[in-house]
């Protein structure tokens, strides 16, 4: 029999991401501003990023300050994470200048369609659930996904927010009423995705490619595409 009923995917990090990534340009335009960073405070500064978008102080911040400020604010939240913000008093202003020609690409990673294929095909009820706030169906039309999925949910639909326990109930009520025991969800935010599932009794896998968070939880892949090993050993011990 399957360990699980249902495999719950996060969207953003996990199945697509940009390239490069928010935070990979964050780094970059650092150093150009002069801040060299070892790779100890890379890893500092992408996990306060995690923190920091899995915590209520994005909708705080959001009511305090307009576009440009909203972000500068943010430079310096992950600049005073790494100590490094006395070093530069205005790196936070400078570093969000240079984000005036951030101009990403829309990828989905090449294991989605692949895992989502395979797991489907092996009977696991699917799920997409993400924070953000509009309606997901329109959004990942043009990947090609959205046939895999039995439902998908986003936080403005779920009236809250990763890792609030609701939403993660209301993903399982709408999987056909699973057990959260039932249950697994694969994201690449510790602090959104990991705890929010593990507090409801549901497995989690984490995307970590960097291993930033490495001391904080041991269920990790790099890739996508080796969730599927961890899903089938864990299959095979309840057979």
């Amino acid at each position: 029999m399957h360990r699980y009923k249902a495999v719950l995917f996060d969207l953003d990090g996990t199945l697509r991401t940009n390239q490069p990534e928010g935070f990979e340009a964050f780094v970059e335009y650092a150093g150009r501003v002069g801040i060299v960073l070892t790779d100890e405070q890379i890893k500092i500064c992408e996990r306060e990023a995690h923190r920091y978008w899995a915590s209520d102080r994005v909708d705080a911040d959001m009511a305090r300050y307009d576009q440009r400020s909203f972000w500068v604010n943010y430079n310096q939240i992950l600049l005073n994470a790494m100590n490094v913000a006395r070093d530069c008093a205005d790196c936070a202003h400078r570093i969000q200048d240079l984000f005036d020609e951030y101009a990403p690409q829309d990828v989905v990673f090449a294991d989605t369609r692949p895992v989502l294929q395979t797991l489907r095909d092996a009977g696991y009820t699917l799920g997409l659930v993400s924070n953000r706030e509009e309606p997901l169906d329109p959004f990942i039309e043009p990947y090609g996904i959205r046939e895999f999925f039995a439902f998908t949910l986003s936080a403005g639909q779920a009236g809250c927010y990763k890792p609030d326990p609701r939403i993660f109930y209301r993903a399982l009520e709408m999987a056909g009423d699973v057990a959260p025991a039932e249950a697994v969800y694969i994201g690449d935010n510790f602090f959104a995705d990991v705890v929010g599932a593990l507090n409801v009794g549901m497995d989690a896998i984490l995307v970590d490619p960097r291993d930033v968070f490495e001391r904080y939880y041991t269920t990790r892949v790099k890739r996508l595409g080796e969730v599927l090993s961890l899903i089938e050993a864990r299959a095979l011990r309840f057979e």
